[in-house]
């Protein structure tokens, strides 16, 4: 049973919408209102506190804490739309969502980075997310690496640490058989091979004085068979 408040002891609630504080005398506010109170009319709602943005369904009232100041966003004639957001379903009324709006609902520090979708590339700051997309975007907070981070690579089946990302043929000829002369290994024939790289390339062979930007957990196979 949900207790009654008796508001002659209370001085009404304080909510945000479309980032103004507005005060309302119930402890109960409808997707209705919060849209009159954004001068939309007809609209979607959003709820964006509590570290996710979700939809307000018009049958489904908000009930409002005296100490909690919920915030909402409101979309006129907006179309439902959905994203994930560190593996949770967002929702949002519009055909695209800013990074800066991510960041800030999320609650995601400056000293996390925002990928979309897999990428290696951190999304700029201030760029926006397309959510007319046939499914739903995926935007995923990885603490920022510094600089010169490590990179963790796997070269025959052993774990390497590199100290940059660019790795060149002869890198990595040297790392799989240490104290290896290319200057002099005519007899040998070399090969480097991976998988698990870029979504672009995820797997290919290097050649000579090719070089590559490594990911993490990329796996490399060096071979060196004799010349017959």
């Amino acid at each position: 049973m949900r207790k009654e408040i008796d508001m002659d002891d209370n001085d009404g609630f304080e909510i945000d919408v479309d980032g103004r504080v507005q005060s309302v005398s119930s402890a109960e506010v409808t997707a209705a209102q919060l849209l009159a109170l954004s001068g939309v009319g007809d609209g979607i709602v959003i709820r964006v506190d509590g570290g996710r943005a979700a939809h307000v369904a018009p049958d489904q009232p908000v009930l409002i804490q005296a100490d909690v100041r919920p915030a909402f966003r409101t979309f006129r004639d907006g179309t439902l739309r959905h994203l994930r957001v560190a593996g949770l379903m967002w929702d949002w009324g519009g055909p695209a969502i800013t990074e800066t709006d991510v960041r800030r609902i999320g609650g995601i520090g400056e000293d996390v980075e925002l990928y979309l979708d897999g990428g290696e590339t951190s999304l700029r700051r201030g760029s926006v997310i397309d959510l007319t997309t046939p499914w739903p975007p995926h935007v995923e907070a990885r603490d920022a690496l510094p600089d010169h981070a490590s990179v963790p690579v796997v070269i025959n089946g052993r774990t390497v640490l590199l100290d940059r990302p660019d790795v060149t043929f002869e890198d990595l000829v040297g790392l799989a058989f240490p104290g290896t002369d290319l200057t002099t290994a005519s007899s040998r024939a070399l090969t480097v091979t991976y998988r698990r790289g870029p979504p672009d390339r995820p797997e290919g062979s290097l050649l000579s004085q090719e070089a590559i930007t490594a990911r993490r957990g990329e796996v490399f196979n060096v071979s060196a068979t004799n010349k017959s």
